[in-house]
Formats: structure tokens, sequence, C-alpha cells
């Protein structure tokens, strides 16, 4: 939901554009505010929008570790990838790189998490779960069985 505000929100830009226009370019710091107001919200949104995308990964993937539903190189590249993403967007936020390409360093920190998401999917659609993993143990969370005559007709 917030990645699509983020989107409507980038539309406002070209009603400010079409004001300017209309006004003749006078007020130009108006506009010029207006803009960078809103770039400003874009920023800041789609960075927490990264930031709980992040959370989410990092408990999937811990999931998938533990639960040992697909191979664990699998969750180890996902959780090791969902912590680059997340230093790569707290690194942002704090603007301490602000020597390279802004697109540079946003392929750096979200390649290994992209390129994961797809191994996954296709691992999940070919091979699916690891069947072992989804039996129940023999001793964890079983019900013991009830002989005949412990139960009575009412």
């Amino acid at each position: 939901m917030l990645f699509v505000l983020i989107q409507i929100n980038k539309l406002s830009l070209i009603s400010v554009s079409q004001s300017y226009l209309k006004d003749g370019g006078t007020n130009a710091s108006y506009f010029q505010n207006a803009g960078s107001t809103i770039m400003s919200w874009n920023f800041w949104s789609f960075s927490f929008y990264i930031l709980f995308f992040t959370v989410g990964a990092l408990m999937l993937y811990s999931t998938l570790y533990q639960s040992k539903l697909v191979p664990r190189w699998i969750s180890v590249w996902g959780l090791i990838a969902a912590v680059m993403l997340l230093a790569g967007i707290v690194v942002e936020m704090l603007e301490l790189l602000s020597g390279f390409p802004a697109g540079a360093k946003e392929l750096i920190y979200a390649a290994p998490i992209a390129v994961n998401e797809m191994v996954l999917a296709v691992w999940l659609i070919v091979k699916g779960f690891n069947p072992s993993a989804l039996e129940p143990d023999s001793g964890d969370l079983s019900v013991p069985a009830q002989s005949s005559s412990s139960l009575k007709p009412v």
C-alpha cells in the first residue's frame, strides 16, 4: 500500500510542473520548494518501505532456515542479502555515501535480494518445499493414542 502511495505522490510533480508553466515562470522558488518537498516525501517514504520490506525478509528467511523447508544456502543467502539491503538503506538515509551515483548504490544493495527471491521462486516452482521438513516429528507434538478401554459410552 505504501508503495502505491509513493508512486501516486510522484504524479503530483506533474501538477506542480503544469502550475509552474501556467504561472509563466514567476514565483519559481515557490515551485522549487513544492517540488523539493514532494521529492523529499518520496525519498523518506520509500526508505521506510524498504525498511519494512527488509524486516519481513529477515523474518521469512530466518523461518525458512529454522524449518529447513528450502535448502539452507537459499536461506543464508536471503539473510545476508536482507542485511545488505538494510545496511544500504540506512546508509542512504544517513547520506553517508553521497559521492557515488544514486543508481549504482541501489543496484549494489538490492541486486542480491532480487536475485535471491527469483531463485527462491524458481526453486519452489520446480522442487517445492522439502517433504521431510513437513513430516511431524515422532516425539514433539504427537497426541498419545487412547486405548479403547478408556473410552466410555455416554
